[in-house]
């Protein structure tokens, strides 16, 4: 019973620090710029920038781990976000349990930079895989600090 008493403070505290952890995150790992979300218990949102090395890569990576066994290497499947009641629908490959969206031309660039736009400015959002029937909330709180100006160099 002591031990339960000495261990609840430490528990509650440990608590309190997950609970104010960050979702959104900005940082550089030397290759990469990015910006990488905890969307929920087993996912992950990220935006890399290759800006160190040639040619300039943006990537927009979607990891899930029940998503992640649904989807078959090389196949496409679009990632679809909605912020705020406006769609987005960027294509992407899977490959190794990740989604991943690269943009390949000047038109899916701009869709990008829309999407950026609105997830700063955004208020309310969700992310789905329409063909694998997945959705999730996604929230918003840092992720203008952590995503404004992640794709300068590359978009």
């Amino acid at each position: 019973m002591k031990r339960l008493l000495l261990s609840l403070p430490l528990l509650l505290a440990a608590t309190v620090a997950v609970a104010q952890a960050p979702i959104w995150q900005r940082g550089r790992d030397g290759r990469f710029e990015l910006a990488i979300a905890d969307i929920a218990a087993g996912s992950t949102l990220g935006f890399w920038c290759s800006a160190y090395q040639v040619p300039n890569t943006a990537i927009i990576g979607l990891r899930n781990i029940l998503l992640g066994g649904q989807l078959s290497d090389g196949d496409h499947y679009d990632m679809r976000f909605v912020i705020d009641g406006q769609r987005f629908d960027l294509r992407g490959i899977a490959k190794d349990g990740e989604l991943m969206v690269s943009p390949a031309d000047a038109n899916m660039e701009l869709r990008v930079s829309e999407l950026l736009d609105a997830l700063i400015a955004g208020k309310e959002a969700q992310i789905a895989v329409p063909a694998k029937n997945w959705r999730s909330r996604l929230p918003l709180d840092g992720a203008a600090s952590a995503l404004d100006g992640v794709f300068d160099v590359c978009l």
